[in-house]
This record gives structure tokens, C-alpha cells and sequence, in this order.
């Protein structure tokens, strides 16, 4: 083989493994998309502008921010999924809002498979005039937490518990629900609550 046919030879070698490299590239960037749900953001005397609320991840490294309505939702990708940390996050926040917020990381994997959950009987669901709540929690509850989770749930209401989240059927909405929500968040721990429409919205919108 004469070296011009071995140049080639290499050069398509390289141009291949080139591509092979872009591919891979791609595919780990698509993995590495993060939302953050943050608690009691723009509720009561707090404010923040789309600005404000996006320059501390911008700080912290990450890309391709952007924010879903004005209520904490928050979408970033990183390189090194180990940076999507919840305690990191929480402080760079608080150091830039002037208060603490609550923090609820999820990988674009998780929040898709959330957004197809069907928590509840298709004849629960149409019998009630409320929306499909999920909360998210910082840490999988217990069975024994599961247990006595059952306890304060009305009767009418429906609740169920799945990996780090938990589902909430309110028969007739959230207003005017006995649900102890405050009891609930000291058994389970932090948590900030969305209805399960807008967490499929979010995941359409920005699925890898």
C-alpha cells in the first residue's frame, strides 16, 4: 500500500472515529439535563425576576438554563452530574436570594418517567374534581413513614408514595381538602408540591 492510500486510510479512520466521538458526545449531554424545583419562590413579599432567579445557576457552572412559569422550576444541564447537588445549589441560592429555598433536583430521566405516572384508578381520577398533586421529597420515605402516612390522609382524598415522590387525588381541589399537608411535611421532611400536569409540560417541553 503506497502512503498516499495510507494517509486516506487514516484520514478516514480519523474522520470516523471523529464522529463516533459527536455521537457520544450528544447522547451524554442528553443525560446530563437537571431540574431543580424550588420551594416558595415569587409566594407572598418574595420576588424575583426571571434574571434573579437564573443568574445563581449561571454562577454554578451550568448551561443551557431556563426557567417554566414564575414558580420554581428551573431546567440546567451539567457536565459533571455530581454539580446537580442539592445542598450545593441551596446555598448558592440563599446567598443570592437573601433566603433559604428548599431544592428538589431531578434528572431529565426521573421527571419523564414522573410526568407518565397514573398514580390512581382512571374512575378515582374521574370522580373527582381535583388535579393530580406530586410532591417531591428529598429522600425516599421509610415504609414505617409510608404507614403512617395513611393516617392523617382524609377518606375521600386519595395519597400514594413512590420512590422519592408522593401523589396526592384531592376530591374536590386543595382549598378544600383536610389534608394535613404541614403534618405530612413532619413525618416525610422538605418538600414542594406541583400538580402532575405541569410536571408533564415541563418534561415535553425540554426532553432531550
Amino acid at each position: 500500500m503506497t502512503a498516499s492510500l495510507i494517509a486516506v486510510a487514516l484520514d478516514r479512520v480519523a474522520r470516523f472515529a471523529h464522529r463516533r466521538e459527536l455521537v457520544w458526545q450528544s447522547r451524554w449531554v442528553s443525560e446530563l439535563r437537571w431540574f431543580a424545583f424550588l420551594r416558595a419562590i415569587n409566594t407572598g413579599n418574595r420576588r424575583l425576576t426571571n434574571e434573579q432567579l437564573l443568574d445563581p445557576f449561571h454562577r454554578l457552572g451550568f448551561v443551557d438554563v431556563a426557567a417554566y412559569q414564575a414558580a420554581g422550576n428551573v431546567t440546567f444541564r451539567c457536565v459533571d452530574p455530581g454539580a446537580a447537588d442539592e445542598d450545593r445549589i441551596e446555598l448558592a441560592l440563599a446567598d443570592a436570594y437573601g433566603f433559604e429555598v428548599p431544592t428538589f433536583v431531578r434528572s431529565a430521566g426521573e421527571v419523564e418517567a414522573i410526568a407518565r405516572e397514573e398514580p390512581f384508578a382512571p374512575a378515582d381520577v374521574a370522580a373527582s374534581a381535583g388535579k393530580i398533586q406530586v410532591t417531591f421529597l428529598r429522600e425516599e420515605p421509610s415504609p414505617q413513614q409510608i404507614d403512617d402516612l395513611a393516617a392523617p390522609v382524609p377518606p375521600e382524598d386519595r395519597v400514594r408514595v413512590h420512590g422519592r415522590e408522593w401523589y396526592w387525588l384531592p376530591v374536590d381541589g386543595i382549598s378544600t381538602s383536610n389534608l394535613p399537608v404541614g403534618r405530612i411535611e413532619a413525618l416525610l421532611g422538605p418538600m414542594t408540591m406541583r400538580t402532575l400536569g405541569t410536571v408533564a409540560r415541563i418534561s415535553a417541553k425540554y426532553s432531550p
